[in-house]
């Protein structure tokens, strides 16, 4: 459980430290007043990156160029975790000791849940890859060398078919054995297998009766032999057409959701999807993961907010809930929380 979170230089909080009391915690205020920043420097802390922006995107821009750097500090009942970074490196800390990203990020983990992640999750394929991605790595650190591995083998193997394109619109000749087209490919077989397999098995362990992800490979038969098949097309296009950077997936509840469900419905179902993830995560971790619900109430009917801040939901793990007004939470959840006004901090 996190007792505190101290930030210094990130966005806008120059110096400021928060001490956290209870399990459930509200943090509510005016537009503008840092409360999805204290989520972002949670889920930065506890992933290694921030959910929505890029490089040193959260570092306070009003220091010198030379000197710009963040620092976030957050004690647990156990430990305090320090993460620093600046513009050449980062620096991460367990009790004040230097230690390894791979040890710092396996100690804690965070989900995070706002309305833009319900319209992405809706709208964009690659979103929704990453989002199987990103749970996995939670479960499999090694997972990431994979994925960086993989990107790094699609792109070498997408110039090489590039060039085979444009010798094949220069001269008619498709090179379908080529050798070093045949490297590439094996190399991206073998890496593909290892990312569908864990997507899949992620898939089973999110579905049960009454709610089901549907995984959607691009490959209908073995890949080895759908990769063969598309040779021919990937030289004429110059990129890979089949793989795991192709595939998608869809959430099932009686009809499918994406295509069939309302605005109301289709927010139900990721809130579930999230905690989901949550129950897995655990299983698999032994802990619940840090649960930061970002101004979700906004996009809620009054029905489906007590259904997604349900205390069998909220209570699992601790969980920080973000609001412009606390009074439109349920009342169950405000007797048990923390009520943090940040329009005074």
């Amino acid at each position: 459980m996190i007792k505190s979170i101290k930030l210094t230089n990130f966005r806008r909080f120059e110096d400021v430290q928060i001490d956290i009391e209870k399990d459930i915690v509200v943090l509510y205020g005016n537009n503008a007043q840092g409360k999805s920043t204290i989520l972002e420097a949670i889920y930065l802390l506890t992933n290694g990156k921030s959910p929505w922006a890029v490089s040193d995107e959260f570092v306070n821009n009003t220091q010198n160029e030379e000197d710009k750097f963040a620092r976030i500090e957050i004690a647990t009942d156990e430990h305090l975790f320090a993460f620093f970074k600046d513009q050449s490196r980062r620096v991460c800390k367990i009790d004040n000791q230097n230690t390894t990203p791979k040890k710092f990020f396996q100690s804690n983990a965070s989900t995070i849940f706002n309305p833009e992640q319900i319209e992405i999750l809706m709208i964009s394929p690659s979103r929704r890859r990453d989002f199987l991605d990103e749970v996995i790595s939670q479960i499999d650190y090694e997972y990431n060398d994979t994925l960086a591995q993989f990107r790094k083998v699609l792109r070498q193997r997408n110039a090489y078919l590039k060039k085979l394109a444009k010798k094949f619109y220069e001269q008619g000749i498709i090179a379908r054995n080529d050798t070093q087209l045949n490297f590439w490919t094996n190399e991206f077989v073998n890496l593909s297998k290892i990312i569908q397999t864990k997507r899949l098995e992620l898939i089973d362990d999110l579905s049960s009766d009454g709610f089901t992800l549907e995984y959607i490979k691009s490959n209908k038969e073995e890949l080895e032999e759908c990769i063969e098949n598309a040779k021919k097309r990937d030289i004429v296009t110059g990129c890979s057409n089949i793989g795991p950077q192709r595939d998608d997936w869809e959430i099932i509840v009686e009809k499918n959701i994406k295509k069939y469900g309302s605005r109301g419905e289709k927010r139900l179902a990721i809130g579930n999807l999230i905690f989901r993830v949550q129950d897995v995560l655990n299983k698999k971790l032994g802990f619940y993961p840090i649960l930061l619900l970002d101004d979700i109430a906004s996009e809620l009917d009054p029905k489906n907010t007590h259904k997604i801040f349900g205390e069998e939901n909220i209570k699992k793990q601790q969980t920080f809930i973000t609001i412009i007004n606390h009074k439109e939470l349920p009342e169950e959840i405000l007797k048990n929380a923390q009520l943090i006004d940040l329009n005074f901090i």
